[in-house]
């Protein structure tokens, strides 16, 4: 009896169906599906291509016009769709692209033999920083001959001099490209090589770390290396880690439509094997993985939630809670997982936001208060609070200020009394205050908590103050009883949580005392880089011990081209950022496997200006096949969004504002609206920052605080705010800067 065929598509072959048209797609996807049933019927007609650059391609007839590339090997029975388009540039792409299993890897990887003629870089090409590859010497002719007539110079050293040939095989480079690897001299170089997709992906990544400095011991410890690798057998190489990043293999429970739709659904499937380890793995205790904006740290921290519902289905209730800072990314994330799990799975996880987690456990135990959201309400509690003090002091400091330092040292100090005031350090804050000041200031801090207990209300850091308390307090119960409890009796097993650098410390002790210590008990990620809230937390200080290596960074940006990344890497300039738990965390090896166009700034003198800059952008993309619904508009306050709204939809443009109601859901139409903040947590092909006037004027408007000295902190704050709306940019950014910005 014939085995049954194995099929399995590449992340190649999703990326090139998107670039197909619409119309064409709903062909495609109809072939695929008879595809998977049954890639031998007699209806599919393998054609072999005769100067194909890898003897194992064949194309197949979709339509008239498109056709799909196969990899169908002479021996074993599998299938492997490569790539679809048009009839002569699907043939150019089989004649510039190989497909082989890495002998050391055992993973089958897909790397351009030949330069993209069509993207050809010439010695004036600046956007590969001037290198031509085609005209490079390979190792047999360097670089260092000396001319006639000439004068000898000193030849840079190869970037991987130091390395024998047989380890940067180990690190995945094919030996057809070990040549091409010897030549590279600088990180330039070794980009414009990815530009043209002249190595495997996961060689470039290691050469990419090796480069930056990581050691080559380590690469080689992350990696998964088999006994023994057949060259030959595809069937196994597709089992492998390291391939299941780039292929998936088509089941009867594939959903195909999902595979072919969404960007989500292609990050769901193809896991790197870095990020799969991490998804995988039994931790003895907290785990924390940083890595910088697009790095798929929130598709990671999906994946581990689905592997710990499995893992703990036999448990009562909902024993795994993924929560992160906001409602609407909370959201979002339940949007997501939705897809992503079994109905099984996902009645075993609570996804929820921090803030409604937090008083969720308060009223289990009978507390009343909600939490204070409204900003018009707290600032009037504070003016309030204001007048309590004497009159000199209230000529001295304003209400900006007493709520700046209750926010940034009595409720993180945990203040209660004027003596615990008195004794709490303010490092951060500029200003000097002496103890008779602090104890007369007290005063306005009592009040401004009796104000609140009045109303019912409780900021967010009391409420998780309280809550932790009232779990420790009902730990202590049940071990006087004997009968002891841990967490409360919460019945959280594990807790996943996304966004971490914007979660304060108040809230990591609670979410510390909330899950007992145990095996995969916390798993936290996180980017200082994308803090935006002005929470800074140690984690080593509240409990959750993280260091060595139970500390994980991703490196490869899958998001954004190198050229967004960089420009919003630039924005940063300057600021000291730090890893969650008290060291410095630099980027290093952060790169962008995708290329493209530079970052657009442009000077708009208004808001009419910024809507005609914005309606050109939106009818060039039109003639490129993107719709409205993938492009953003962000804005640093709601009050400028609504004025673009109104002037687009002047103009017969169809717009959707996403607000904390409101998500980005695709059936919608419409060019996308959303704030610098709301915009957090999505994805889009082209992002337009409109309005903007600069981190240092919105530092001194929106920073709420009249301490001398402290203005550089709001101002690394709306750094790090443009980092992220820049980098929910995929293809194209471009920033409308107000004259003067």
């Amino acid at each position: 009896m014939q085995a049954a065929p194995k099929v399995a598509m590449s992340d190649d072959f999703l990326k090139s169906l998107l670039k197909v048209g619409k119309k064409e797609q709903q062909g495609v996807m109809e072939f695929v599906a008879k595809f998977r049933q049954n890639p031998r019927a007699t209806g599919i007609n393998y054609e072999v291509i005769r100067d194909a650059a890898d003897a194992n391609m064949r194309s197949v007839r979709i339509n008239k016009e498109i056709r799909g590339i196969v990899l169908k090997p002479d021996s074993g029975d599998v299938y492997c769709l490569l790539w679809v388009d048009r009839h002569d540039d699907a043939y150019q792409w089989a004649r510039r692209h190989k497909v082989s299993i890495h002998p050391d890897k055992g993973s089958m990887q897909v790397y351009a033999v030949q330069p993209n003629d069509l993207g050809k870089r010439t010695g004036a090409d600046s956007s590969s920083g001037g290198i031509d590859l085609s005209a490079q010497p390979s190792s047999s002719n360097p670089r260092d001959v000396q001319q006639p007539g000439t004068t000898q110079v000193a030849v840079e050293a190869g970037l991987f001099s130091k390395l024998k040939d047989r380890e940067i095989r180990r690190l995945g480079v094919p030996d057809d490209c070990l040549a091409l690897v010897r030549e590279v001299r600088t990180e330039d170089e070794l980009m414009a090589l990815q530009k043209e997709s002249r190595l495997p992906s996961d060689a470039l990544d290691a050469l990419v770390m090796y480069a930056a400095g990581e050691p080559y011991e380590k690469l080689i410890e992350e990696q998964e290396a088999p006994e023994h690798v057949d060259t030959e057998d595809y069937a196994q190489a597709l089992e492998r880690s390291a391939s299941r990043r780039h292929f998936v293999v088509l089941t009867e429970d594939s959903d195909l439509e999902a595979l072919l739709n969404a960007p989500l659904e292609r990050w769901r499937v193809f896991l790197h094997p870095s990020q799969r380890k991490l998804v995988e793995r039994d931790w003895n205790g907290p785990v924390k993985v940083t890595g910088g904006a697009g790095t798929g740290k929130t598709v990671v921290a999906m994946h581990r939630a689905a592997r710990l519902a499995s893992q703990y289905a036999n448990l009562p209730g909902k024993p795994v809670v993924f929560t992160t800072f906001t409602k609407t990314l909370a959201e979002d994330i339940r949007h997501n997982l939705a897809k992503l799990c079994t109905p099984l799975q996902m009645e075993k996880i609570q996804v929820v936001n921090v803030d409604s987690w937090a008083l969720s456990i308060l009223h289990r135990f009978g507390y009343r208060n909600q939490l204070l959201y409204s900003e018009d309400q707290r600032n009037k509690l504070w003016k309030d609070a204001h007048e309590a003090l004497n009159a000199d002091l209230q000529s001295e400091f304003e209400p900006s200020f007493l709520r700046a330092e209750y926010e940034r040292v009595v409720m993180p100090q945990n203040c209660q009394s004027a003596e615990d005031y008195m004794r709490a350090r303010r490092v951060g804050r500029g200003g000097q205050l002496g103890r008779l000041q602090r104890k007369a200031l007290w005063v306005a801090f009592a009040e401004y908590r009796a104000l609140l207990a009045q109303s019912h209300l409780c900021e967010p850091e009391d409420a998780f103050r309280d809550a932790c308390a009232l779990i420790r307090q009902a730990d202590e119960k049940s071990a006087q009883a004997g009968v002891p409890t841990e967490g409360g009796g919460l019945g959280i097993r594990c807790m996943v949580v996304d966004e971490a650098q914007d979660i304060s410390a108040a809230a990591f002790e609670l979410i510390r005392a909330a899950v007992p210590e145990s095996e995969n008990d916390l798993f936290l990620v996180g980017d200082a880089h994308q803090r935006i809230y002005r929470h800074k937390v140690v984690l080593g200080k509240v409990g959750i011990n993280v260091r060595g290596r139970r500390s994980c960074s991703l490196k490869v940006n899958y998001r954004t081209t190198d050229e967004i990344r960089q420009w919003a890497v630039a924005a940063l300039a300057g600021c000291e950022i730090d890893d969650l738990d008290g060291d410095v965390d630099n980027l290093k090896g952060y790169h962008s496997l995708t290329h493209g166009d530079r970052p657009e700034e442009r000077t708009s003198s208004s808001v009419q200006q910024d809507v005609d800059c914005i309606v050109q952008i939106l009818d060039d993309a039109k003639d490129k096949g993107i719709e409205p619904r993938s492009i953003c508009v962000v804005a640093r306050t709601q009050g400028d969004l609504k004025s673009i709204r109104d002037a687009l939809e002047a103009r017969q443009v169809a717009c959707l504002m996403l607000d904390t109601v409101t998500s980005d859901d695709d059936s919608r139409p419409g060019v996308r609206l959303s704030t610098m903040h709301r915009v957090k947590g999505l994805e889009f092909d082209i992002v337009v920052i409109a309005g903007y006037e600069g981190a240092d004027k919105y530092a001194e408007r929106f920073g709420r605080d009249a301490d001398a000295g402290v203005l550089s902190d709001f101002e690394s704050a709306e750094r790090c705010l443009l980092h992220v709306a820049a980098t929910r940019a995929k293809r194209q950014l471009v920033v409308l800067k107000r004259q003067g910005a």
